[in-house]
C-alpha cells in the first residue's frame, strides 16, 4: 500500500499553469497507512466484482478534499480535469449538439444543433432523440454517459442512432467529428425594437460572442436589450467581468474578499454601451450570473425580473497538480458593488414573476407562455420611451 501524504502547496506558475508542491508526511501517517491496508485487504478479500487500484487511489485523494466539508471545493482526476478545462473553453470536438433528459418518455432529446456543426451537416435536426452511439442502445438512463460516447478526438468517426417523432423513423448517421464552437450566448430580435439575448454560462469565448451578438441586434435596429440569465449557472469571474465593463460607465463591478483581510476591487472602464436594459433571473441564475445581475441592478444600469437568485457568492480557484488532476478550491467571497454578499440568499429582482410549474417543466416557452419575459417586455418598453 502506498504512503499516505498531505499535499502543501507552494506556488502555483500563471505561465506554466502548473502547481509545484512539496509532501510532508502526515503526523497520523503510521494509523491512517494501517487503515488503509486493512481496509484494502477486507475489500481483496470479500468484494464480489474486480477492483481497479487506480480508482480507489484516486478515491482517497477525493475523499480528502471532500473532508473540507465544502462543497465546492473537489479534487479532479486527470480525465476530469481535461472535461472540466475543455467546458470553461467553449471548444471541443464532439457532434455539436445540445441535449436534454426528456422525463416525458425519459429519452435523450436533442434541444439544438449547432451552426455548421457536424451534425446540421449530417442532417440531424432538433427533437431528434439519441436512442444508440457505436453500437451502445441509450434511454434517459444514460444521459450521463452519452457526452463521452460522442465526444472523441478531432478527426475520428462515431455512428449515432436517433429516432425522429415526426417522421417516426429510426435513422443511423455516421458522423466525423470536428472541433465545435460552444455558442454560450444565442439572441434574435422580437417586436418594439427589441433584442433578446440569452446567456447560457461564462466562458472563454462568451464577451466576444455577446459583443457581436449585440452588434448585428443593434444593427437590425434594436433599441434595448433583453438580458437573460436564467438557468445560467456561472462560469469564468473575468469574463463576466468584461461584460459588466461593456455596461457600467464607471465604479465598482465587483469586490473580492479572501476572507483574511484582504479585498480586491474590479473597476469600470470609462467606455460603455448604453442601451436600456433588462434582465431575466430566476433561482437557477448563480455565481457569475450574480455577479452580473447584481452589478447592474446596484448601478441602476438594469432592472431585474423574475425570481430570487440562487445565491452562490463564493470563488473557486483552479490548482493544477503536476501530474495532470487538480484541486479546486473555495479561496475568496465576492461583494456587489453595494457591499453585499449573496452567499446563501440571493438577488431579490425589482419585479418578482413566477412561472406556473406546469410552465418550469417545460423545455421550450412560446414568447407568449413566458410571462417573465412578457414582463420584462413590459418594463423595457416604459424605459425606452
Amino acid at each position: 500500500m502506498k504512503k499516505f501524504f498531505i499535499i502543501t502547496l507552494i506556488t502555483f506558475s500563471i505561465t506554466t499553469g502548473v502547481l509545484f508542491y512539496t509532501v510532508d508526511a502526515l503526523d497520523k501517517t503510521d494509523v491512517i497507512d494501517g487503515k488503509l491496508n486493512t481496509i484494502k485487504d477486507e475489500l481483496d478479500s470479500r468484494y464480489i466484482g474486480e477492483i481497479d487500484p487506480l480508482k480507489l487511489e484516486e478515491g482517497i485523494y477525493k475523499g480528502f478534499v471532500a473532508g473540507v466539508g465544502d462543497p465546492y471545493t473537489s479534487y479532479f482526476t486527470p480525465s476530469e480535469f481535461t472535461t472540466f478545462m475543455e467546458s470553461t473553453t467553449g471548444i471541443y470536438a464532439g457532434i455539436g449538439v445540445q441535449m436534454m433528459l426528456d422525463k416525458t418518455d425519459n429519452s435523450i432529446s436533442i434541444i439544438e444543433v449547432f451552426e455548421n456543426s457536424p451534425a446540421q451537416k449530417a442532417g440531424i435536426l432538433p427533437k431528434d432523440k439519441i436512442i444508440g452511439a457505436d453500437d451502445t442502445k441509450l434511454d434517459g438512463d444514460d444521459f450521463e454517459i452519452v457526452p463521452d460516447l460522442i465526444k472523441g478526438k478531432e478527426g475520428t468517426s462515431v455512428m449515432v442512432t436517433i429516432y425522429r417523432p415526426s417522421e417516426d423513423v429510426e435513422i443511423q448517421f455516421d458522423i466525423i467529428r470536428e472541433n465545435v464552437v460552444y455558442p454560450s450566448v444565442d439572441y434574435k430580435m422580437l417586436e418594439e425594437d427589441i433584442g433578446y439575448v440569452e446567456i447560457r454560462s461564462f466562458e472563454e469565448l462568451t464577451y466576444t460572442q455577446l459583443v457581436e451578438g449585440i452588434q448585428i441586434l443593434e444593427n437590425s435596429g434594436a433599441k434595448g436589450l433583453v438580458l437573460d440569465l436564467r438557468n445560467n449557472p456561472g462560469g469564468l469571474l473575468h469574463i463576466v467581468e468584461q461584460i459588466v465593463d461593456e455596461f457600467i460607465p464607471s465604479g465598482i463591478i465587483v469586490s473580492i474578499s479572501d476572507g483574511k483581510g484582504g479585498k480586491q476591487d474590479t473597476l469600470a472602464t470609462e467606455l460603455y454601451n448604453d442601451i436600456p436594459l433588462v434582465v431575466l433571473v430566476n433561482e437557477q441564475s448563480a455565481s457569475a450570473s450574480e455577479v452580473l445581475s447584481g452589478a447592474l441592478k446596484d448601478h441602476g444600469r438594469a432592472k431585474l425580473v423574475g425570481t430570487r437568485t440562487y445565491g452562490k457568492g463564493i470563488v473557486q480557484t483552479i490548482l493544477p497538480l503536476i501530474d495532470g488532476s487538480a484541486i479546486k478550491v473555495t479561496t475568496s467571497e465576492y461583494y456587489t458593488s453595494s457591499g453585499v454578499c449573496i452567499q446563501g440568499t440571493g438577488i431579490e429582482p425589482d419585479y418578482v414573476v413566477e412561472l406556473p410549474a406546469e410552465l418550469m417543466i417545460k423545455p421550450n416557452l412560446t414568447t407568449e407562455e413566458d410571462l417573465q419575459l412578457q414582463k420584462a417586455l413590459q418594463v423595457l418598453i416604459s424605459e425606452m420611451e
